[in-house]
């Protein structure tokens, strides 16, 4: 029988769509908050960033994060106590990880996170938006996933005297349907799901053209944010 949390784990059209929005990498120290399976360290070091730091508080994805980026560090911790000696970055990720966390943790990591950025480093963060339709039809709502909008986020940041550089939106139809089918054969079979690159495929197109207007089924939201007063 397969470990759950090995299944669904790939490269998918919402990573592409999170990396074109990353910006400029190299040269960069990038630090990388609920790395998964290693996908935005194996980028970011194509990229040529200076170095890169992956934290996850999950063994099992770290030891495949370890297998696609074996020149990056990688860190087992809980976000919410970092490492005293990680040092300063110019590029923190929270990619898909926000919405994970204990509501009363949300501000706490995201403290955490700032502290660890340098005077005019960036801020990257994905979170499912909150539209109707994607909110609806994401099964993992109903049990405390969270959704938000861009004033949201914002709020949060500004607690932090951040501020909202830049918003995209990607993702629709496909991708909740691939999500809830994902589901099925990961909760209930234990599996992985089949027909997984004809719903890759269609995925892939709902997020090749990142729009700065959601939709109701805008499936993810990117936020950058830099400090207040920065360039």
């Amino acid at each position: 029988m397969h470990d759950r949390r090995d299944i669904g784990h790939s490269f998918t059209g919402k990573h592409a769509f999170l990396c074109a929005l990353a910006g400029p990498l190299d040269g960069e120290r990038v630090l990388d908050l609920g790395c998964g399976i290693g996908w935005l360290e194996d980028f970011a070091l194509r990229e040529g960033c200076t170095g890169v730091v992956g934290v996850d508080s999950d063994e099992v994805r770290l030891d495949r994060a370890r297998a696609a980026a074996p020149a990056a560090v990688f860190v087992n911790a809980d976000a919410t106590a970092l490492p005293g000696d990680l040092g300063s970055f110019g590029v923190v990720a929270m990619f898909d990880f926000v919405e994970h966390l204990p509501q009363g943790q949300v501000s706490l990591i995201l403290r955490e996170a700032v502290k660890m950025l340098e005077p005019d480093g960036r801020l990257l963060i994905s979170v499912p938006y909150r539209g109707l339709i994607s909110t609806m039809l994401d099964a993992t709502f109903y049990f405390g996933h969270r959704h938000y909008k861009v004033t949201d986020v914002a709020a949060l940041l500004a607690a932090m005297d951040y501020r909202v550089v830049r918003v995209f939106y990607g993702g629709g139809l496909w991708e909740h349907v691939s999500m809830l089918w994902l589901y099925f054969f990961k909760w209930v079979l234990t599996r992985e799901m089949p027909g997984a690159d004809f719903l890759e495929k269609r995925r892939l197109r709902e997020y090749r053209h990142p729009r700065a207007l959601p939709r109701s089924a805008s499936a993810t939201m990117f936020v950058e944010a830099a400090r207040a007063g920065a360039r």
